[in-house]
């Protein structure tokens, strides 16, 4: 087998924005991220028993 070796990087991501103080905050809040979870839970099974009962 031949190995081919690029130099280039698939993915430049030099020039990607870094998250801010606040966004780093939210994603390190358990409380937030618990409360997301259950309303993104809750939105699901409401579509889920709405597709079964023919609403």
């Amino acid at each position: 087998m031949s190995e081919v070796k690029n130099p280039q990087p698939v993915v430049d991501i030099s020039k990607a924005p870094l998250p801010t103080k606040g966004t780093l905050r939210a994603r390190h809040c358990l409380p937030l991220q618990l409360a997301k979870f259950v309303g993104f839970n809750l939105s699901m099974t409401k579509m889920v028993i709405r597709g079964h009962l023919g609403k």
